[in-house]
């Protein structure tokens, strides 16, 4: 008998194809046909192979993340060829463009590109089926061989070849399978997003998060499904050519009866249905679907897949194993952070002194502070507290809502602001985002969104940690969102029904109460260190001004003596050994005029807090119309941080008109911004026509799916704030040309008395009440320092804001003051004429929907929501009105050239630069685009460190 088997086993060795008794039950014969077919465990070394590259490569990534490769000249090579990202626009008709598709950038493809050749290479490269009797990488034996030592019982048993065996069908789809398996951890390691079982997360390694590896994630589960596929085709191929000797049927026949193989077709149907759910189209749609789907999916595929094949069922346990325990973790997390263990209270609070027993210090005093040193752009007012830093809730929140609910406000361009206070204590970083749940829009689903605010630990108020999110109405979602919460200001409901605001919580006077949850905070933007940049420049454009505002306020915190250890950033502020930061640069894109309504609040206080050169304020419009061409002139280069402003900004008073003339002049604005190249397309826009030109600018702006319909009482407010800025614009022009030298002084002791009176007074000031801050105005004013404070305009400082019956919204604001900052005026206290607001609540748009209280009556292809009764500019706090005039200022119209505005701020740094950017996809290949002509390799090899230009930017999708 022995005899027989060693020469069946000899024979073998002829052929590829193993060989199996006659056995005469179905389901006998099919069990040892697909055993002897199995692949030997020294097969495997492919998979090991595997991850042995990942291995090295993710270790390869720590180093570089540890020794900070991206600081020299081969990081500068790699960072000028890495970001660039290119755009890609695809016709929907011969007259119109399709909405822009953005291509990841070069380094995120290589990326790809290294996983899928590694792949590839793994799945075919060598020997299929590797002969047990060899060694796991024992690359010596190749080709057909007999076995030369004894046969075990096992081996007979089983059937399976006791050779290596270079290629066949089943030896090759066995050999993708294994690839596919060893591939599943790595997917699930992508799509991780709470540490510590998101590996790549952790500080201690590369510290990347899901925000930059969902796409990763994306395609390395479209090459497992790919992998796999030619896994069921080859192996349905050698199903297909073998046929039982008894009958003659192909052993595709009797395949069915084996349940492995049944299970391995469910986990392949289940992994299809699962690829083709999460398709772009799906979840910008039906998001809530995708969703659910992943959920169901993701563990029936792993378990499917573990069933059909037992030897190496570790890889999807391992996978299963980390995608449950982090939803476990997060869950966790979630009940902390939501109250469920308890409210706790905020870490550390330092409060400041009253104003009863707070002494002012003394010129002196200021001038002999240790640690740390005032910051030269720090105004004034704000430095009052003890220890020299500022201690206020830099969001300006007057209201802050009960914990584990957020005060959701209507605002213009269809956007929601809601403000959240978290009943568990978190901190975040700047630029980070959360999910948020709110159950009476949808119970069970949550959304990504950036925070745009910062997370204060020392703040003596609980808004020092409200988390401010910016929604604008979209499809679907966000959408319901804003339906939800215009019916029920439209129906005078402050809160959901149903729910239940604790007891004794007092309702805001606008906006109404949603019970919220929120689950994070989650984002790569956290493991950048912003204070070992000289400069930072922050690029944004539409709704990305979320990210873009959390990282202001961050950044001018810091300036001002904060220390970023309490902001939740890294240890370090003004005056510190490792902070390098010497200014901040703000530019923002937006379509209209009345988007400064999200966010002028945050934006003008930190005007007032850092001043010239420490922080310039640019914000472009894109909507309006200008088509006036000017010649360009450069800049001069200042290489001074610390000088004034050049007094070419001092110009004569131009004639009240439409002109824009001086804005023209600086080189930064393209007031002709229908020309030259657009995104990254490397296209001359100019060619095209007018129409199409449009879109190409709104996509500058605009994610798709923003609406672009004004809301009632929007254009009127588009014009008057258009009409104030320039005229406050034009009130500066006319007082630098009167006294320049007041602009150009920079003595810094001579108002050192100045300083130190109004210290204790102004520091509180972000802290009072509305009807305590005009108080405080109105005996400012009449003090015996009033002679100080020379008012530019004659209008009375009065303040008025009320609601007419014709719906008017009137209001006065108080004298423009000379500043006390040696570099330019301070927008803290109001200026300008005054600004008089007639609202139209008349619908400007088509309504079919009849019946009191209709809140939508929409089209998928417009969305303009119906609100009647219902105006979000009816509803704006008259100190937030007086933000918007404030910030009026710096609101012009045109397309920034972006490039232009960087290459000033490389040539005014002391060293490297980051560029904090986050836009529609068009923009940020825009601004990629710039930023990779600036980056110079030469210039950082000679130690010249301004070649050096990181940039940190959000746009992922999840």
């Amino acid at each position: 008998m022995s005899h027989v088997i060693a020469e069946r086993a000899v024979t073998s060795t002829l052929s590829p194809n193993p060989t199996v008794p006659a056995y005469s039950d179905d389901l006998q014969w099919v069990t040892a046909y697909l055993v002897a077919h199995m692949m030997s465990d020294n097969s495997r070394r492919y998979a090991y192979i595997l991850w042995i590259c990942v291995g090295l490569i993710f270790l390869i990534g720590c180093l570089l993340h540890w020794t900070k490769f991206r600081g020299g000249y081969l990081g500068a090579m790699w960072s000028k060829w890495g970001i660039r990202r290119r755009t890609l626009r695809f016709r929907v008709n011969s007259s119109t463009p399709g909405h822009p598709v953005s291509l990841p950038s070069n380094g995120q493809l290589l990326c790809l590109a290294t996983l899928s050749v590694v792949v590839l290479l793994l799945s075919f490269l060598g020997p299929d089926y590797i002969s047990p009797t060899v060694g796991v990488f024992d690359l010596s034996s190749s080709g057909l061989s007999a076995r030369d030592t004894a046969y075990d019982v096992s081996w007979f048993v089983q059937f399976q070849p006791q050779y290596t065996i270079n290629k066949n069908w089943w030896t090759a789809g066995g050999r993708t399978g294994i690839i596919a398996f060893a591939l599943l951890p790595l997917c699930i390691l992508f799509v991780l997003k709470a540490p510590p079982f998101a590996l790549f997360a952790l500080p201690f390694t590369v510290q990347i998060h899901f925000d930059k590896l969902s796409w990763l994630h994306r395609w390395s589960a479209r090459l497992i499904w790919f992998i796999t596929t030619l896994h069921v085709t080859l192996w349905s191929v050698q199903l297909a050519l073998d046929r039982r000797p008894s009958t003659g049927k192909p052993g595709y026949t009797y395949a069915w009866q084996y349940q492995k193989f049944i299970f391995g077709w469910i986990a392949f149907a289940l992994m299809t249905l699962l690829v083709f759910s999460s398709s772009r189209s799906l979840r910008k749609s039906h998001y809530e679907t995708f969703y659910a789907f992943h959920v169901v999916l993701v563990p029936l595929t792993l378990v499917m897949s573990a069933f059909h094949h037992p030897p190496l069922w570790i890889w999807c346990w391992i996978a299963l194993g980390l995608w449950v325990g982090e939803r476990a973790w997060r869950a966790t997390w979630w009940l902390q952070v939501n109250g469920f263990f308890g409210i706790e209270k905020s870490a550390s609070a330092v409060v400041l002194p009253s104003r009863a027993n707070h002494v002012p210090p003394t010129p002196s005093a200021l001038q002999k502070s240790t640690f740390p040193p005032p910051s030269p752009y720090l105004d004034s007012r704000f430095m009052g507290s003890p220890d020299g830093s500022l201690l206020a809730p830099a969001t300006g929140i007057t209201y802050s809502p009960p914990p584990g609910y957020a005060r959701a406000e209507l605002l213009s361009g269809a956007t929601v602001r809601l403000t959240y206070i978290s009943p568990g204590y978190t901190s975040w970083a700047p630029g980070q985002h959360f999910l948020i749940n709110i159950p009476s829009v949808s119970r069970f689903v949550t959304h990504p969104f950036t925070t745009a605010s910062i997370c204060d630990e020392q703040s003596p108020l609980t808004a020092g940690r409200a988390i401010i999110f910016l929604v604008r109405s979209k499809k679907g979602w966000t959408r319901d969102l804003w339906d939800h919460v215009a019916k029920l200001i439209s129906t005078g409901q402050n809160h959901a029904p149903g729910e239940k605001p604790p007891n004794g919580t007092v309702m805001p006077s606008s906006g109404v109460l949603l019970k919220t949850y929120v689950e994070g905070p989650f984002g790569s933007v956290v493991r950048t260190k912003w204070e070992s940049y000289s400069t930072t420049v922050i690029f944004v454009a539409g709704s990305g001004i979320s990210f873009g505002l959390s990282v202001l306020e961050y950044v001018c915190l810091c300036l001002a003596g904060r220390s970023g250890k309490h902001l939740g950033g890294r240890t370090g502020g003004w005056g510190t050994q490792d902070f390098m930061t010497r200014r901040v640069r703000f530019v923002w894109l937006i379509r209209e005029y009345a988007h400064i309504h999200w966010c002028a609040s945050i934006i003008r206080r930190c005007m007032s807090m850092i001043t010239s050169p420490g922080l310039e304020v640019d914000i472009f419009v894109t909507k309006s119309m200008t088509t006036v061409r000017r010649p360009i002139r450069s800049p001069p280069a200042d290489d001074n941080l610390l000088s004034p402003p050049s007094r070419t900004f001092a110009k004569s008073p131009i004639s009240d008109d439409d002109s824009e003339s001086e804005f023209s002049e600086d080189g930064f604005v393209d007031l002709s911004y229908y020309a030259g190249e657009y995104g990254d397309e490397e296209r001359d826009v100019s060619e095209l026509p007018e129409s199409e030109r449009e879109n190409y600018i709104l996509d500058l702006t605009n994610w798709e799916d923003d609406n672009d319909a004004s809301l009632p009482g929007e254009d009127q407010l588009n014009s008057r704030i258009h009409i104030e800025g320039k005229k406050l614009r034009r009130m500066t022009r006319m007082s630098m040309a009167l006294d320049p030298k007041h602009h150009h002084e920079q003595d810094f002791k001579s108002r050192d008395s100045v300083r130190a009176s109004q210290a204790s007074t102004d520091a509180l000031l972000p802290y009072l009440e509305e009807s305590s801050r005009s108080s405080l105005d109105s005996k400012r004013a009449s003090s015996s320092d009033a002679h100080l404070l020379t008012p530019r305009s004659s209008v009375t400082p009065t303040l008025t804001y009320e609601h007419s019956p014709t719906n008017s919204v009137h209001f006065s604001r108080p004298p423009t003051y000379i500043s006390h900052s040696p570099y330019h005026p301070s927008p803290l206290h109001d200026r300008g004429p005054e600004m008089k607001l007639t609202i139209d609540t008349s619908p400007s748009f088509p309504n079919d929907h009849k019946g009191k209280g209709a809140i939508s009556a929409v089209s998928e292809t417009s969305f303009v929501p119906d609100r009647r009764s219902v105006n979000p500019l009816l509803h704006v706090a008259s100190p937030e009105m007086r933000d918007v005039s404030a910030v009026s200022e710096k609101v012009r119209p045109g397309k920034p050239k972006l490039d232009r505005i960087l290459h000033d701020e490389v040539e005014r740094a002391r060293g490297p630069i980051v560029v904090a950017c986050c836009g529609p996809a068009s923009f940020s290949a825009l601004v990629r685009k710039a930023v990779a002509g600036e980056i110079n390799p030469e210039r950082a090899r000679k130690g010249d460190l301004r070649g050096i230009i990181d940039i940190v930017s959000e746009d992922f999708e999840f």
